[in-house]
């Protein structure tokens, strides 16, 4: 499959499963929605450095661009308000969800409940 199709389905399945996200950054007024799956980790994840009240978010990157977000994805000066719930966004992975190394997904680590 190509990184297209395979862009396509991610995001079709973001928005079927999916809910609408607001990210922010400390100093912009803008806020900048995008498609995301958030999930608390679970219990056999709650080991070293991952507490209690964390969770991670599968964000479309697709919706990050175009919501003229200013990238990059900047660790402890973003956040991602879902439902009334406001995260700090702690860690940003850009490298598992690539196809043919595309970026299809970005996947943050949230701390904040």
């Amino acid at each position: 499959m190509t990184p297209t199709v395979v862009a396509a389905a991610y995001q079709r399945s973001l928005e079927a499963n999916g809910e609408l996200v607001t990210l922010k950054r400390q100093g912009d007024s803008g806020s900048y929605q995008a498609w995301a799956r958030v999930t608390d980790f679970v219990p056999e994840d709650l080991v070293g450095a991952v507490e209690e009240g964390r969770r991670t978010a599968i964000v479309s990157a697709a919706d990050i661009v175009a919501s003229g977000f200013p990238l990059p994805l900047k660790p402890n000066q973003d956040t991602l308000l879902w439902g009334s719930t406001t995260n700090v966004i702690t860690k940003v992975d850009n490298a598992t969800v690539r196809v043919q190394g595309v970026l299809i997904a970005y996947k943050l680590e949230l701390s904040g409940a």
